[in-house]
This record gives structure tokens, C-alpha cells and sequence, in this order.
């Protein structure tokens, strides 16, 4: 038996030393070979609260966006909106990081759930009573920003206090996994209520969506606490989150990997309903039936990332899964079949969720204990922080060329580049 055998079942008795050893759901072992860390009583809790918070949050958004539209008529407020809602992601998650590392995640967790709550409830209320205006609308879209830019990477360093390191790479697929899903149910349920009661109660309904998980961390039980090195200066423990990051060649390699793929693979949902409007003819039904493709795709993925728990060599699976998101979308930006163009973006999704939550995963592995909060942060501001960016560029040489070859110009930047830190022997 390894040391790091050892380490495990170690960790396995503090576990159940720690959260009392019994899930409110006892599983089925087929089940918990396939997502261990649902055989956790934290994460249980968590998943649940989970679920129900992310359809909220795609009530936000669908509901943020007809409302905007139907005050000014104009496209272009609809998108300055949302842009400014996600800027706060790119100027302040790095600088989050320090707060994340010198404080309680879980009391913090819970202090940016309630602001959420607070904030949607404002905005909803505001519609309900007639008040509403876009200056409104975009300083609540920002707040929420601001919040988001700390509460995302404290969820991303909490998740191995919930469950260990022995069940990350799980948690963390079930976790992409969850918001796939939730990106099918929310948008539609958004739709209906809009229709039948008014696009007011879509922010009403989200900022009731916190509830189950902010009782989720209330009663979370986390395995381990780090206590972190407050001697240090907040700019000095800055300093020394990116410099760990920009001096360690594979977590560089993999950040950059991720900002690659932000900026240059994921426009290609943002440009999808034009491909489905100018290229297949097919309106806001065969919109749908695309997105749905690649979120079906998504989500396999994400089952398949969870299977892969013990699996040590997670080169390949990062490897893989960037090579087979890029070769379909490469095929995609040459195909005029409609049904085909399904299976493509269907495989696409699959192999784009095999490479994230592998990443992901691969990150959280390196990072020390003590300063995972700052170097989540740093990888989160490469990653999610650059996608308003690539939406710009995405939209800028679109509109000069065409959205087919502005999909497969950026997937053949990434099969470079994931060939390139292949030969360098970085995803090997």
C-alpha cells in the first residue's frame, strides 16, 4: 500500500469522524461508484441547495434580458447589460482570492448568498411596483457582478472542505454537470412565467432560490478548515498567489489552457443563434434543439468526468477532451446538415466539459491548501473572466467574415495550442 493509500484512508476516517458518517440519502452502490461524493452527507446537502439555486439563477438572466429589452427596445442594451453584470468577474475575482484565503469560506458563502438574495428581491420588487428603470437595472446587474466575482471562486476552494481531495474530481464534474441542467430547466421555466405572470416574478423566484442553499451551508459540516498566514500583507499575499501561479509551469500551462478555450471555444454558443438563423433556416426552434445538443453533450460529460475520480492521468483526459471539442467544431464551421450539426456540437460538448472539469480538477489538485482561494481566483479570472472578451472578438470578426469560420477559426487556435503544450510534454 502507497503513502498516499495511506493518506486516503486516513482521510476517509476523518471524514466520517467530521460530518458523523451518514448522507440524509443512502445511495445505491452502482450510484456512488459513478458520483462518489454524492455518498457525502456535506455535498448531498450542497447538490441539493445547488439545483435549486441555478434555475433561479437562469430566471435572473433570461428575466434580466427580456426586461432590459422591453423597456428600450434595443439590442444593444440587452447586451451592455449583461456585460457590465460579468465585468466585475474580470477586475476583481484575482483580488477575492486574498479575501477567500484569510477567512471562514463557509460563513463567507453564506454571506454572499443572502446579498444575492437581497439584491434580486430588490429588483423584483422594483418591477412589480412600476419603478423599474435601466440605471437600476444596471446597478443591480453589477452588485450582483461584484458578489459573484467573490462568491464563484469560494465555492470552487470550499468544495474540497466539503468532501476531501479523494472525491474532488467528482464533485467537481457533478457541479458542471448540475449547471448544465439547470441551463435546460431555467430558461424554460423563465419563458412560462414571463408569459403567465410577469417577468417581475423570475427575480422574485431567485432570490427565493437561495433558501434551500443557504440552509445547505448552514448545516454543512466542513471536513477541514484551513487556518490561513495572516502575517502577510493583502498585497503581499496577492504577490504571491500569481506569482505561484506565473512560476509554476503546468499550473500556468493549464490556466492559460483554460483562458485559450474561454476566449477562443465558447463564443461558439453565443454565436449559435445566428448559425441556426443564416445557416440552417431553422428560427428559435432549431436554436433550441442545437443548444440542447451541445448541453446534452455537456452533461454526458460531465458523468463521464465523475467516473473518472481515481483516474491519476488526467493529461490525457484534458487532452482528449480539448482535441475532441476542437475537431468537431472544425467539422462543425465546414457543415451545412442540419441533423449532422447536432451530433457534432453534441460531441463538442462532451469533449469541452471532459477538458474543463479536468482542468478544474487539476488546478485544485496543485494548489496548496493555504492559498487555494487565491489561486482559484487567478484561474477564474483566466477563465470565465475573459469570456465577455471572446464574445466581443467572436461578434467583432463574425460580423467581417462569418460566424461558421469565426467557430472554427478559434477551434483550430485550440487544437495549437493543446498540440503545443502536448509536444512540450505538458499534457502527457
Amino acid at each position: 500500500m502507497t503513502n498516499e493509500d495511506v493518506s486516503l484512508e486516513e482521510e476517509e476516517l476523518e471524514i466520517i469522524a467530521a460530518t458523523g458518517g451518514r448522507a440524509p440519502v443512502q445511495l445505491p452502490g452502482r450510484v456512488v461508484s459513478i458520483f462518489p461524493a454524492l455518498a457525502h452527507r456535506n455535498f448531498q446537502m450542497y447538490f441539493a441547495g445547488q439545483m435549486v439555486s441555478l434555475v433561479g439563477f437562469w430566471l435572473q438572466m433570461v428575466g434580466q434580458g427580456f426586461l432590459v429589452f422591453q423597456i428600450t427596445h434595443s439590442a444593444f442594451w440587452v447586451g451592455a447589460v449583461a456585460a457590465i453584470g460579468g465585468l466585475p468577474t474580470l477586475l476583481f475575482t484575482t483580488f477575492a482570492g486574498v479575501l477567500i484565503d484569510r477567512v471562514d469560506k463557509q460563513k463567507l458563502l453564506l454571506f454572499t448568498q443572502i446579498t444575492e438574495t437581497i439584491i434580486a428581491f430588490i429588483l423584483g420588487i422594483a418591477v412589480l411596483s412600476g419603478s423599474v428603470t435601466v440605471p437600476l437595472v444596471t446597478i443591480l446587474a453589477f452588485l450582483m457582478g461584484c458578489v459573484g466575482a467573490v462568491d464563484l471562486p469560494a465555492r470552487q476552494a470550499f468544495v474540497v472542505e466539503m468532501v476531501g481531495k479523494k472525491d474532488l474530481a467528482s464533485a467537481i464534474s457533478i457541479n458542471i454537470g448540475t449547471f448544465n441542467a439547470a441551463r435546460f430547466i431555467g430558461p424554460a421555466l423563465a419563458g412560462i412565467l414571463i408569459a403567465t405572470v410577469g417577468v417581475g416574478w423570475t427575480f422574485i423566484l431567485n432570490a427565493m432560490s437561495f433558501l434551500p442553499v443557504i440552509f445547505a451551508f448552514l448545516k454543512i459540516r466542513p471536513i477541514f478548515i484551513n487556518h490561513p498566514e495572516t502575517y502577510l500583507h493583502p498585497l503581499a499575499s496577492l504577490k504571491q498567489g500569481i506569482v505561484f501561479v506565473f512560476t509554476h509551469e503546468r499550473l500556468l500551462y493549464l490556466t492559460l489552457l483554460a483562458s485559450v478555450t474561454a476566449f477562443f471555444i465558447w463564443p461558439h454558443q453565443t454565436l449559435m443563434p445566428a448559425i441556426a438563423e443564416k445557416v440552417f433556416n431553422s428560427g428559435a426552434s432549431g436554436l433550441g434543439s442545437l443548444l440542447a445538443a451541445s448541453g446534452a453533450g455537456s452533461f454526458l460529460g460531465a458523468i463521464f468526468s465523475s467516473t473518472q475520480t481515481r483516474n491519476e492521468n488526467r493529461s490525457r483526459l484534458i487532452f482528449s477532451g480539448g482535441i475532441i471539442a476542437a475537431i468537431s467544431l472544425i467539422i462543425f464551421a465546414f457543415n451545412h446538415n442540419f441533423f449532422f450539426a447536432h451530433v457534432l456540437l453534441f460531441i463538442a460538448g462532451l469533449g469541452l466539459i471532459i477538458q474543463v472539469a479536468s482542468v478544474n480538477t487539476t488546478v485544485q489538485t496543485l494548489a496548496p491548501d493555504q492559498m487555494r482561494g487565491r489561486i482559484m481566483a487567478v484561474y477564474l479570472t483566466m477563465f470565465v473572466g475573459v469570456m465577455p472578451l471572446g464574445n466581443a472578438f467572436a461578434g467583432a470578426l463574425a460580423e467581417k467574415t462569418s460566424s461558421l469560420f469565426t467557430v472554427g477559426f478559434g477551434a483550430f487556435f485550440l487544437l495549437l495550442f493543446a498540440s503545443f503544450l502536448f509536444w512540450r510534454g505538458l499534457l502527457r
